[in-house]
């Protein structure tokens, strides 16, 4: 969970998944109203909030047209008005789809193809697409409405197989991403294990939980690196440990649960592979190819390095040529323009 922050100890033992004092009754009590919840969400109603959400903001839209179209200055107060509009509509299609989306059971019972299980700290459930200006990871062409990293990274692996995870039993809404199952703190190890057994990829996100340990030593124990890859930290917000910094955390902690020793440095790289010997490689190094072959692991490493792929320049960079660039060509034009009436 992990189904690694599912708590690794015992609910009698009185700790919750953040190592912070729960009483039993309350967290079986808490479990207990968010599977209820999850059993009784309403796909009817789930459409409806979705079709709310289309429809208000298209409605806007058409007025502003419109509007501008008859020659009224819109003025100013069309940006205050596009960006509650946007956030509402947003919030209601959200919404909608998180009451609408399919369990993994269903989705594996539909789905022959062998299964991509993500294992991450549940804390990385709504980690954002990082947005620093100094990244040189391509910027999602979904950026506006892929929130998320999990949504980014199951939109570019479910052509590969179902991208399922173990889901945090306390949610009472499944997040947009992978399709989640539940298990509850006694038979996490045993679920997580079967998905293993089952998967054609494991993707593991780097991080702290107490059921990593668990996550990291049983993947070892299957003897399959050539099924295996890592997730590395995502960018952090100002003020915060940089990715680097995380990442030698984890490797301090986890380093030696690995057959060969984990590079030093990550640089701009977002996922770590294996060689059949355990031999790390870091995907979308500069000067290096993806891995050729067949596999699901290798369709799934090529299409990750098209779509975090290390572009030639910082983020600032490259919006400060691009916008140069838009008016080196719109000048002349312009030029052109008024020159011809």
């Amino acid at each position: 969970m992990s189904q690694s922050e599912l708590s690794a100890v015992p609910a009698a033992q009185g700790e919750g998944r953040n190592g912070a004092a729960v009483r039993p009754v309350e967290r079986r009590e808490r479990l207990a109203r968010a599977s209820a919840a999850r059993a009784h969400r309403n796909r009817g109603v789930g459409l409806l909030l979705f079709s709310l959400g289309v429809a208000f903001s298209l409605a806007v839209f058409l007025v502003l047209v419109v509007l501008w179209v008859s020659g009224v200055k819109l003025g100013s107060w069309t940006n205050a008005v596009g960006l509650p509009v946007f956030t509402v509509s947003l919030a209601l299609v959200t919404r909608g789809r998180r009451m609408r989306v399919d369990g993994a059971d269903r989705v594996l019972a539909e789905d022959v193809r062998p299964p991509i299980v993500y294992l991450r700290p549940f804390g990385a459930d709504r980690a954002e697409i990082a947005r620093r200006m100094s990244s040189r990871v391509r910027i999602s062409p979904r950026e506006g409405f892929e929130k998320t990293y999990e949504e980014r990274v199951a939109r570019t692996l479910r052509k590969i197989g179902p991208f399922v995870a173990v889901g945090d039993p306390t949610e009472r809404l499944p997040l947009l991403g992978a399709a989640r199952m539940y298990s509850d703190d006694e038979e996490w190890r045993e679920t997580v294990g079967e998905l293993m057994a089952e998967a054609g990829v494991v993707l593991l996100h780097v991080g702290e939980g107490n059921g990593l340990a668990w996550e990291f030593r049983h993947v070892i124990e299957l003897d399959a690196p050539e099924r295996v890859i890592l997730s590395l930290p995502l960018d952090a917000k100002r003020r915060k440990p940089s990715r680097q910094e995380r990442y030698d955390a984890f490797r301090r902690r986890f380093g030696d649960t690995f057959p060969r020793p984990l590079p030093e440095a990550i640089g701009h790289c977002q996922f770590l592979y294996f060689d059949a010997d355990w031999t790390p490689r870091l995907l979308g190094e500069r000067g290096t190819a993806p891995p050729a072959g067949k596999s699901e692991r290798t369709r799934a490493l090529r299409r990750l390095t098209r779509e975090f792929k290390i572009t030639w320049a910082p983020r600032w960079v490259r919006v400060l040529v691009y916008i140069v660039a838009f008016f080196a060509v719109a000048w002349p034009l312009e030029k052109l323009a008024s020159s011809l009436s």
